[in-house]
């Protein structure tokens, strides 16, 4: 019950602290959306600082004429005070280096062919970290083709990882934070914490997914310390590099859980007046329970209900379910009495069915094999054969009848090339059923020896019709087969066609043996009268 008081008071909790985690979390997404731009914005000043000085110089006509102790001194006044230095150079070496004392000749070099290519392509480019031989440390390169003498050079200006990562220091971001510069491959430029040890590394791989998908964004990720964090990114226009600031997640639920301390206090009293109501109705509803568990305890007995009077509207309504299910019991019983007595009259019928079958089964075998040999056994297989798919059939129809159409698909399925079938549908009783298997079984095998069905051109007709609610018409027509002729005796067959229809059919049969084939004509009776 207290629990029950204080469900609400539990659930306005939780929905309060999703719903402060959710605002907390978007404010720190906006906040890390707008630092990593103003973070690109810096670092895009920083290039355009470098691109600037590459411009001015790339016009000096020292640099024109090929005066490049000249030129030499200009570059190295321009990045007199900087962390950078300035390269010209070709494809097979480099002329001038501002790194190295005047005059000094430059190591030997060549760049690769799509190297050059990319710095030639006729705008200024910005590289990628460059990773260069220990102990020679990283690099990035700012790159503008130049003509020198009227010839093709790369003019650079070459700066240390190092200075980005003081721009980073500089714009004052929490300890617990980190901040990192990836290039176009993800490669870390430059990071706030751990500088050393992360430059050269690839970002983690969810975040490279998520810099594939969109230039900017906001997921849960992880540090390459391993620290859970809320990670946003931009990239920038200009250098395509990517910016990243990540706050640790555990900084975002602590500044979440802080701003929730006063709807903690107030649930907390919310519950302890759940408790207090609760005990407050706990003895009424404690005494209508007790009753509850009698009454149960008789109706488990099978004694009868005598209900006492209820307090509360729901424990009332629950005696009630206890007398309707008392009801329900005793209905249940007789509906189970009666299923045992409908089960005993099924098993009698399933007695009467099998001793049936078996007195067919007895007829077949003593007419079939008093041939003897192998003729008299293989016409009782098959006949047998013909009586189990009918009762096959019937079983598919739990044995409450079978039309017509489909008794004459399945005893004539070994001839149904030769055979055409047309009439309505036509319900027929288990028995009946079983005796038309029979009598057309008989008809197939006697046209497959004497009759169309012994020609490849032969055919079978069968068709039938109904005449009022009692009369069911079979009409068997042999075509194109040897021409029949009157028997001069009458086979098992005819015996078991002329027996069937006198006892389960209730009809007659109609023999005309035509020069062009035999028709049978089969009037019955019984099996509309009792069809299913």
């Amino acid at each position: 019950m207290a629990l029950t008081l204080a469900a609400p008071a539990i659930l306005l909790m939780a929905a309060l602290v999703a719903m402060q985690y959710s605002e907390g979390e978007q404010r720190f997404a906006t906040q890390l959306t707008a630092m990593t731009r103003a973070l690109s914005l810096a670092t895009d000043r920083q290039i355009g600082q470098g691109q600037s000085i590459l411009q001015g110089l790339s016009v000096s006509p020292a640099l024109a004429q090929g005066d490049l102790v000249t030129f030499e001194k200009q570059a190295q006044e321009a990045v007199k005070g900087r962390d950078a230095w300035i390269v010209l150079m070709s494809q097979d070496r480099q002329w001038i280096n501002t790194r190295m004392p005047p005059g000094a000749t430059p190591p030997a070099m060549r760049l690769p062919d799509r190297d050059w290519a990319d710095m030639t392509s006729g705008r200024t480019t910005v590289s990628d970290l460059i990773e260069r031989p220990a102990p020679l440390s990283p690099i990035v390169a700012f790159d503008r083709p130049v003509l020198v003498r009227g010839k093709l050079h790369v003019l650079g200006y070459i700066q240390s990882p190092s200075a980005f990562h003081a721009l980073m220091t500089a714009q004052g971001f929490p300890d617990t934070w980190t901040a990192s510069i990836v290039d176009r491959n993800g490669v870390v430029v430059a990071r706030s914490r751990d500088q050393e040890k992360m430059l050269g590394r690839h970002a983690s791989h969810d975040l490279r997914q998520a810099m594939a998908r969109t230039n900017e964004g906001v997921l849960h990720s992880q540090t390459l310390d391993g620290i859970p964090t809320l990670t946003g990114f931009t990239r920038s226009q200009q250098s395509h590099w990517t910016f990243i600031i990540g706050v640790p997640r555990t900084e975002l639920n602590r500044t979440v859980l802080y701003s929730l301390g006063p709807a903690m206090v107030g649930a907390a009293l919310m519950i302890a007046l759940g408790v207090m109501a609760a005990l407050a109705f706990a003895r009424p509803i404690s005494d209508d329970v007790r009753g509850l568990v009698r009454e149960a305890e008789a109706l488990a007995a099978g004694a009868p209900l005598d209900p006492a009077p209820s307090y509360l509207q729901e424990i009332a309504e629950v005696r009630g379910s206890l007398m309707a299910a008392d009801e329900e019991l005793r209905a249940r019983e007789n509906e189970a009495r009666e299923a045992a007595e409908r089960q005993q009259l099924m098993i009698n019928e399933l007695n009467h069915r099998v001793k049936n079958t078996l007195a067919i089964v007895q007829s077949l075998a003593r007419h079939s094999l008093r041939e003897g040999g192998e003729t008299g056994l293989t016409q009782f297989n098959d006949r047998i054969h013909a009586l189990a798919s009918a009762h096959d059939l019937l079983t598919r129809r739990n044995w409450e009848g079978a039309d017509l159409g489909d008794l004459l698909k399945g005893a004539l399925r070994p001839y149904e090339s030769q055979v055409d079938l047309e009439g309505p549908d036509a319900p027929l009783a288990p028995n009946a059923a079983v005796a038309l298997a029979m009598i057309f079984h008989e008809l197939a095998t006697n046209a497959s020896k004497y009759g169309a069905l012994s020609a490849e051109t032969g055919r079978v007709g069968v068709s039938w019709r109904l005449e009022g609610r009692t009369r069911l018409v079979v009409t068997w027509r042999e075509r194109g087969g040897p021409p029949a002729s009157t028997p001069t005796r009458g086979g098992f067959g005819t015996r078991l066609i002329a027996a069937s229809l006198r006892g389960d059919l209730a009809g007659t049969a109609d023999f005309d043996y035509a020069p062009e084939g035999l028709t049978c004509v089969l009037t019955l009776l019984a099996p509309p009268r009792g069809a299913a």
